[in-house]
């Protein structure tokens, strides 16, 4: 709208102009008009006065007589008159000499002035624009006279009042002017009704345009005229509608294309073709630990700018127009962090041939994690498809001698033989190495076997509280102080008292084989958006690196009479229990066992058809 008006003023202010110049134009050829008019009228109004003097001047002057020059006079004095047309008349003879006048007094004198005598003495008639004192505006008329031989034997001179000849003319201005003012009057209230004709089409097109910027496709035009807008806002109606269903879809696919970036565990980054973020996940945000206060946008930019091989990477691509697939990078983050992941790239083209690229990241250490676990899933699975026969061949001959073991004993207790002692603490080894054959067979049954959990809803606090009760014994003789900060608010949690017990004890008894004197041990339990964790926490000798690698491997163990089962059987508990534990260690600063479990409606097992019915 505002541009219309800017336009019509433009136009208005032009036409302004251009009548301004025309009018001036005009106005200059008609004072010139005028001019040339009020000459021919004071010439003809000279010939007039001159036949009426031509029957009697039209001989020498100087021949007039007395009676003649009275008559003559009288005449010149009937024309005459000081507020109308003529003011003088003058007769004037060949030798520059007054010889009659409307005004007696200056009768017989003789023009002198060099002037004068050249507008006198010109053969044609003259009429001389001359201003009076007073300001009084008059035209010199000269007109020679001649006879019928065209022989000039006088001058005849008028005085004329130019505001009496020029009368009829001066009106015309005052008739021009007004037209002027009536005709531009007319161009502007032409331009406002062509404003507001069309004022009404742009308002409606003026309010779909912003309507459209805010996103709402369901605004439609109501123009109720009938006029050559009519049609074409009908089409625009039907093309928003069009655009509005196109925008549904885009938005649904873009939920979709969404929803899957979020199920995709790996760290998607899409970059156009100024390498700015055009879209990526929330498996990215972890991946590159983006603060929460700062856009990812952003972030990623920093990360650019910190890894040139990355940016040349990409460039590479672009330029060759190939993807990358599985390159291995060391990437450096702003905070100072590396992380090692797995690089693949592909590339599309957008309008105009620009290329994009879809950045996909996987973190090496989580792939080779899922290596670890897979071949330790292979691994438990051949050790539970021999533990049955290889459990079952080792308990009976462990019981058969464990009986007769027994059997010995009590026999050789009712007869006196040298060297019984010897004999009993023999047979008393025998059992206790039987027993612990038994025991440690029945581990290894236990972790090779599946065993469905028992769950039930407990309190984490309280199997904590019954173990380190169990404990507190041992820390006493040890002298290590066994401190505990459980929070009373955690939520419930699905699970097996027996078996987290198990676990809780291989935990703190390896924690207290770690410190072996004059050390401490922190439980604490806490409640962190979705899960439920405990930490066990002591002040160690901790692990190196190795040891860290293969933690819970199965028979891996640091200690000479350990089994290198505890933590292998506690995984499998965890897991069990849908929960998760992990650790971190420090040579000589200590070790930090986390173990995590789900809350209780987040618990997928309950869902089981075997819990609905307890």
């Amino acid at each position: 709208m505002k541009r219309l008006y800017k336009r019509i003023i433009i136009i208005l202010s032009v036409f302004i102009l251009i009548t301004a110049a025309s009018g001036y134009l005009i106005y200059n050829a008609y004072s010139g008009l005028n001019r040339q008019l009020v000459t021919r009228t004071a010439l003809l109004l000279s010939r007039a006065v001159e036949d009426a003097l031509r029957n009697t001047a039209d001989k020498s002057l100087d021949k007039l007589t007395y009676s003649e020059k009275k008559r003559l006079r009288a005449l010149m004095n009937n024309m005459t008159t000081e507020s109308g047309s003529i003011i003088h008349i003058l007769l004037i003879n060949t030798k520059m000499k007054i010889l009659l006048s409307s005004d007696q007094k200056i009768e017989g004198r003789q023009y002198k002035s060099s002037v004068e005598l050249a507008n006198l003495l010109s053969n044609q008639p003259l009429v001389l624009e001359k201003t009076w004192e007073g300001g009084i505006k008059v035209l010199d008329v000269i007109l020679p006279l001649t006879n019928t031989e065209n022989e000039i034997f006088g001058y005849l001179r008028l005085v004329l009042s130019r505001g009496g000849v020029s009368g009829f003319y001066k009106d015309l201005p005052v008739f021009f002017i007004p037209v002027i003012i009536l005709f531009g009057l007319l161009l502007i209230f032409t331009f406002y009704l062509a404003g507001r004709a069309y004022r009404t089409p742009l308002e409606s097109i003026k309010n779909m345009a912003s309507q459209l910027k805010k996103g709402d496709y369901s605004y439609r035009i109501d123009y109720a005229r009938n006029d050559e807008f009519t049609s074409a806002f009908e089409q625009l109606n039907k093309t928003i509608e069009k655009v509005g269903i196109l925008d549904e879809s885009y938005k649904q696919a873009a939920k979709r294309i969404s929803t899957l970036l979020k199920a995709v565990d790996e760290s998607i980054v899409v970059l156009d073709h100024t390498e700015s973020v055009s879209s990526f996940n929330e498996a990215a945000l972890r991946f590159f630990h983006t603060p929460a206060e700062e856009s990812f946008s952003k972030y990623f930019t920093s990360v650019l700018s910190e890894n040139p091989e990355l940016r040349a990477l990409i460039r590479e691509a672009k330029q060759t127009g190939q993807g990358i697939q599985k390159r291995d990078l060391t990437l450096w983050l702003p905070d100072g962090r590396e992380v090692f992941t797995q690089l693949s790239l592909q590339l599309y083209l957008e309008s105009e041939g620009a290329a994009s690229c879809l950045l996909s990241f996987k973190d090496i250490y989580s792939l080779q994690e899922l290596q670890n676990n897979l071949n330790r899933s292979m691994k438990f699975g051949v050790i539970a498809g021999l533990a049955s026969s290889i459990s079952h061949e080792i308990k009976n001959p462990l019981s058969s001698m464990a009986i007769h073991a027994e059997i010995l004993n009590s026999r050789l207790s009712k007869i006196a033989l040298p060297d019984d002692i010897k004999i009993k603490k023999s047979l008393e080894v025998l059992q206790n190495e039987v027993k612990r054959l038994n025991r440690i067979t029945s581990q290894f049954f236990n972790l090779a076997r599946v065993k469905q959990a028992d769950l039930s809803l407990i309190n984490l606090n309280a199997v904590v509280k019954d173990v380190l009760f169990l404990i507190q014994q041992q820390s006493i003789e040890r002298n290590i102080q066994l401190k505990s900060n459980l929070d009373t608010n955690i939520d419930f949690i699905y699970g097996d008292p027996d078996q987290l017990k198990q676990v809780f004890l291989n935990i703190l008894l390896n924690a207290f084989q770690a410190i072996d004197q004059n050390g401490a041990v922190r439980v604490t339990t806490k409640q962190e958006d979705r899960r439920v964790i405990a930490e066990i926490e002591d002040n160690g000798a901790g692990m190196s690196e190795a040891v860290q690698q293969h933690v819970f491997d199965l028979y891996f163990t640091t200690k000479q009479d350990g089994g290198g089962i505890g933590l292998a059987v506690s995984r499998n508990i965890l897991q069990a229990h849908e929960g998760r534990i992990s650790f971190t260690s420090m040579p000589g600063k200590g070790t930090k066992f986390i173990l995590d479990f789900p809350r209780k409606e987040k618990t997928t097992q309950i869902n089981i058809p075997a819990f609905k019915n307890r």
